[in-house]
């Protein structure tokens, strides 16, 4: 099942892809804690796009893209944004970035996930959920 999402970009419409993914996963029989962690994951990505990507540009689009099949749960996410390089986020966990902002959002993503991929210089984030493993937040 495919379905899409598009949404200027502003804050406010993470309202809109909270409920789009609540529509779209209240149609199958998925644990609380994936559904939340799916949830998570995308909202922060979409949150990411927003701000880092289309740098709040109203004009700009996020595009929400979900299909899923009996094994996984792939999510798209793309800005029109200018992309940047994945290399270049600082790791949060490392000492000397504890205080930095930078980088959380994409740890988030990449703990929360089961396979995250950059692609158009980083403008489109590519997530997958497998739906045979039991996911669980960050311990």
């Amino acid at each position: 099942m495919k379905r899409r999402l598009s949404i200027p970009s502003h804050l406010t419409y993470l309202y809109d892809v909270e409920r789009f993914m609540h529509l779209y996963l209240s149609d199958g029989a998925f644990p609380e804690a994936l559904f939340g962690t799916i949830t998570l994951t995308v909202c922060e990505s979409v949150n990411n796009a927003i701000c880092h990507g289309n740098n709040h540009d109203i004009n700009k689009l996020v595009e929400i893209r979900v299909e899923r099949d009996s094994n996984s749960i792939c999510i798209e996410i793309e800005d029109e944004g200018a992309g940047f390089d994945v290399h270049d986020i600082p790791d949060p966990t490392e000492v000397n970035n504890i205080r930095n902002e930078r980088g959380r959002g994409i740890f988030i993503i990449r703990n929360l996930a089961d396979d995250v991929e950059f692609s158009n210089n980083g403008s489109l984030v590519k997530i997958k959920f497998n739906l045979s493993r039991e996911h669980q937040l960050l311990l």
